[in-house]
Order: C-alpha cells, then structure tokens, then sequence
C-alpha cells in the first residue's frame, strides 16, 4: 500500500511542479552537482534527474518535458571554443603537421555565425622575456597573414604575444622546447 501512495503522489507532485523552475542535470554533467545549504546537499547524480528551484526533493524529467523545456534553449547556446595549436620551424614556415591545422582553423571559422578569432604567438624559455614577447607576436601576426590570405573571414581578428608566459611544456628558464614554440588559435 505504501508503493502506491508513494506512486501516485509523485505524479500528482510533480503536476504541481510544472509551472515553477526547475534544474536539470544534463547528458555529460559529470559526476553530479549538489544544490543548495542542506547539510548533506540535494545531489543531481543522474542525467535527466531535476529539482524544482527551492525545492528539496529531486525527480526524473521525462523525455517530452526535457524537448519542450530545454531544446529552443539548447539550440541556441553558442558553440563552444576551439582552440588550435601551429607550429612553425625554426625558418619560419609552417611544420609539416601543421598545414592541416590551419586548413581545420579555416573550416571552424566558416561553421560561425560571428566567428571571433584570436591568434596568440608562445615562444620557449630561451632568451630574454621581452625579446619572447617580440617573437611571439611576430609568429603570431605570420599565422593571422597566413589565415588572412587563405580567406579567413572574421568579425573580429586578434593578434597576441604570450611570449614564455603559459608554456605547454614546462621547463625550466633558458631552455630549448619546440613545443612552446606554438600558435595558439582560439575561435569564438
């Protein structure tokens, strides 16, 4: 008897619900998300699992009410940012595996609306810091040419010098990695 009461309350609950917001713990949300000050917290363990915005109690959203709550919202968050790493050899010119970077940077500009691009030059340790910070931005503004010349169209191109700062590989100072060597691409 206990069952049924519990059974036929949820729904009649939830009913209630409908008009109040609520969140929803959505597909690839991790390990879950506690909610509010209760001592142990509310936890959203389960994708598709909702609470009502004040509430303490969480419940299933079922299929329907999850499309027509959350699908015009979901289609109209902005992509997510790229980002894409170049490399260029000590000549100058573009390393090998780097032509299908750029080819890629080209096509994720395109599937934008208003794509935002930001071209960040990054150097070794090697050498003095405001020596870094000038041949960052010389690899940089090379690849914002680069892009530039192969069509890239923006509604806004930036271009930056990280120098050392945010090295991919750590290191310490003075030395050689041809990996912090990089042009990072970021594209909103």
């Amino acid at each position: 008897m206990r069952r049924l009461t519990i059974a036929l309350l949820l729904p009649l609950a939830l009913a209630g619900c409908s008009g109040r917001s609520y969140v929803m713990l959505a597909e690839g949300g991790g390990a879950g998300v506690a909610l509010g000050d209760d001592e142990p917290p509310v936890m959203l363990t389960t994708p598709g699992q909702g609470m009502v915005i004040g509430g303490a109690r969480t419940f299933t959203v079922s299929e329907l009410r999850r499309q027509l709550d959350f699908d015009k919202a979901l289609a109209a968050r902005p992509a997510l940012p790229e980002r894409h790493l170049i490399y260029l050899g000590a000549d100058g010119t573009l390393a090998a595996h780097s032509e299908a970077a750029v080819q890629r940077v080209l096509e994720a500009v395109h599937r934008r609306d208003y794509p935002v691009v930001t071209v960040i030059g990054h150097t070794d340790t090697l050498g003095q810091e405001a020596a870094n910070v000038r041949v960052g931005l010389r690899r940089a503004q090379a690849i914002a040419d680069l892009l530039s010349a192969r069509g890239l169209e923006t509604m806004e191109l930036r271009v930056e010098s990280h120098g050392e700062r945010n090295l991919l590989v750590a290191t310490p100072d003075a030395t050689a990695e041809p990996r912090n060597r990089r042009v990072e691409v970021l594209i909103r």
